[in-house]
């Protein structure tokens, strides 16, 4: 190991990196995956002057594994911190078993204000323990059946399904009853592209939440308008005209069920209104989409309060998350339910 340093990618390592990547992940899978690399990582607004964080174990002559992450700015404990997200971290075949995940991950966090692992393999959890990353749990998962004859017949084959599927809808109605009816003092249009008001919400909701990426009009457009491997439908919602939250969405298909995702919510968290609206109207359209089955993650107890009016009930959750702070929390990990962390945070939505 005394050969091993830990560095920071410069351009000059790029050619190397991807043939690594070829390497550990064949050449049709980088090839597929350069374009969203791109755009993660080099058009991020919050690009640092030295280019994308991306710390890289070399030893003389060759590149033995990465960690890369994605910056953001996070409202963290009442105030603004540099932050970023861990997400694509690997060690060559051969280099395993060196402690380069440990030099690696070490590397990251130590140049954050906050660092933050998300969607943690089993293998992967126990060293992020081990370096001093606090466990905060799973980020709970929801889920609404939207058609019963649809999701009944995937879960039990066509006949079977369709007899299951009127008691499964009538079970669905007598147990969740109706959903809210949409609010009369918000109306929710499509967004067109996102304004300056955007980061006028942001500065007035911020602080409802303990913990949650800056929702920025740059951050915005870069998450969701220039993505290059999604779609997301957005809307706002307002108030007498002035905006009081958004929302986005997309659809999704698995193994012919059609999904419908809510990727992020954002409004003040004590709007309850504002929230109600924007999933009332995420939830008519997906009816409209012919979607089978509703889903969303979301770490905020408020929202989550919020989909269970909506007649969402958990799921099995495998989206770990740990967190590493170097600044002082001012309680934030005794308020975990005032976090806002959803699909369309981090790296789960790639």
């Amino acid at each position: 190991m005394s050969q091993v340093e830990v560095v920071r990618r410069a351009s000059e390592h790029d050619a190397e990196m991807f043939r690594l990547y070829e390497q550990v992940f064949g050449a049709e899978a980088t090839a597929a995956s350069r374009r969203r690399w791109s755009w993660q990582y080099e058009k991020n607004p919050l690009l640092a002057d030295a280019g994308p964080v991306i710390w890289m174990a070399r030893e003389p002559g060759r590149l033995l594994g990465q960690m890369a992450a994605m910056r953001v700015r996070l409202w963290f404990g009442g105030r603004e911190v540099q932050a970023s997200w861990g997400n694509d971290y690997f060690v060559r075949v051969d280099a395993q078993g060196r402690g380069l995940g440990a030099l690696l991950s070490n590397a990251w966090s130590d140049h954050e204000d906050v660092a933050l692992a998300l969607g943690l393999t089993p293998s992967s959890y126990p060293l992020f323990k081990k370096l001093g990353f606090i466990d905060v749990g799973p980020v709970p998962f929801y889920q609404k059946v939207m058609d019963a004859r649809a999701v009944a017949r995937r879960r039990l084959g066509p006949r079977l399904g369709g007899l299951a599927a009127p008691g499964l809808a009538a079970f669905l109605r007598v147990r969740f009853g109706r959903p809210p009816r949409p609010p009369t003092d918000v109306e929710v249009r499509p967004v067109t592209g996102f304004s300056p008001e955007y980061d006028g919400l942001w500065e007035r909701a911020r602080s409802s939440y303990t913990m949650c990426v800056r929702r920025d009009v740059d951050y915005l457009g870069w998450k969701y308008l220039e993505c290059p491997h999604r779609r997301y439908d957005l809307v706002e919602a307002r108030r007498e005209g002035v905006l009081v939250g958004y929302a986005a969405s997309r659809l999704d298909d698995y193994r012919g069920t059609k999904l419908g995702w809510i990727v992020d919510v954002f409004t003040d968290t004590r709007d309850e209104a504002a929230k109600e609206a924007l999933v009332h109207s995420l939830l008519s359209s997906f009816r409209a989409a012919g979607v089978a089955r509703a889903q969303a993650y979301s770490l905020n107890a408020p929202l989550a309060a919020t989909l269970r009016r909506f007649g969402f009930f958990p799921g099995f959750s495998a989206a770990q998350i740990c967190v590493k702070s170097a600044v002082d929390a001012q309680g934030a990990f005794e308020d975990v339910g005032g976090w806002n962390l959803m699909f369309g945070d981090g790296d789960l939505d790639r």
